[in-house]
């Protein structure tokens, strides 16, 4: 079962799901205020043991041109 890119909620869960209990990483861009955007795996170890998360904002802004 592939974490990648989930929700960091609804990876745990899965992972519960599965009798896995992961240790969260939490990594953020030095200049990025905490609380915005919405943690997403990006990395996994250990089969599920140890997952790395990020920031991320789930809406993109469209531009005109």
């Amino acid at each position: 079962m592939t974490v990648l890119g989930l929700t960091l909620d609804e990876a745990i869960r899965r992972l519960r799901g599965q009798g896995v209990e992961p240790a969260v990483v939490v990594s953020r861009a030095p200049r990025r205020a905490e609380g915005l955007g919405a943690l997403r795996v990006v990395q996994v170890k250990e089969g599920g043991r140890e997952l790395t998360a990020c920031a991320f904002m789930d809406k993109v802004k469209e531009t005109s041109e």
